[in-house]
C-alpha cells in the first residue's frame, strides 16, 4: 500500500493563522447553527454560506522568529493556502471540499475545508484503554482505498487531522510549498 501520511503544521520553523472559530461566529447570522460551526470538521458541514472573508494575520507559533507559509493547517482537518499555493493546488482540490477566503496583508488566502473520508480499518485500530472506557485512539489505520484518495480526514477520530496520500506530498513538494510537514505516525503522543 501507498504510504499515508498526517499533515501537520511545520512549527515552529512557519507561522500559524492567527484566527479562531470565535472570531468567525461572531459575524454569524442569529440563525446560525452554531454547534454545526464549532463542530464543522467532523460533520462535514459546509461554512461557505456563512462565510465572511475575515481579515487576519500570520503569527509566531513560539519564541522562533518564524516564516510565512505557502500551506499551514487550521482548526482540525483545513488547509491554510497563500496566493501561491492556491494556484499550484486548486484544480486539485477542488471536487475534495471548498474554499474559504481569508484576507492577509491585503491578499486573498484560502483554508480549505475537506469533506473526504477516508475508509479506516476498524479492526486494525486500537484504542487506548483508561479504567475500561476507550479514551482516543492508540493506533490508527486505513484501507488500501485511502491511498487513491489526496486529501482526507477519519471520521473514527472525529475529523480532527488531515491525512494524505504519497502523492499529495510528491505534488507539494515539487512545488516547493512550504510550511507542513508530512507524518508517518497518524495519530500523536
Amino acid at each position: 500500500m501507498n504510504q499515508i501520511f498526517a499533515i501537520r503544521k511545520d512549527l515552529p520553523n512557519y507561522q500559524v493563522l492567527d484566527l479562531g472559530l470565535t472570531d468567525i461566529t461572531r459575524h454569524l447570522p442569529d440563525s446560525a447553527d452554531l454547534d454545526s460551526v464549532f463542530d464543522f470538521s467532523e460533520l462535514n458541514t459546509s461554512l461557505a454560506s456563512l462565510w465572511n472573508t475575515p481579515e487576519t494575520r500570520y503569527v509566531n507559533s513560539g519564541k522562533k522568529k518564524a516564516l510565512q507559509p505557502d500551506l499551514s493547517c487550521w482548526v482540525d482537518s483545513t488547509l491554510v493556502l497563500s496566493p501561491k499555493a492556491y494556484r499550484f493546488l486548486k484544480d486539485s482540490l477542488v471536487n475534495l471540499g471548498e474554499f474559504l477566503p481569508v484576507e492577509i496583508d491585503g491578499e486573498l488566502h484560502y483554508i480549505f475545508n475537506c469533506f473526504v473520508w477516508g475508509d479506516v480499518n476498524e479492526e486494525a485500530c486500537e484504542f487506548n484503554n483508561e479504567e475500561g472506557m476507550e479514551a482516543g485512539l492508540k493506533h490508527l489505520e486505513f484501507r488500501s482505498s485511502a491511498s487513491n484518495l489526496l486529501v482526507f480526514k477519519a471520521q473514527i477520530e472525529c475529523g480532527l487531522t488531515l491525512f494524505c496520500s504519497q502523492r499529495f506530498k510528491d505534488i507539494v513538494e515539487s512545488f516547493e510549498l512550504v510550511g507542513l510537514t508530512f507524518d508517518e505516525n497518524l495519530i500523536v503522543a
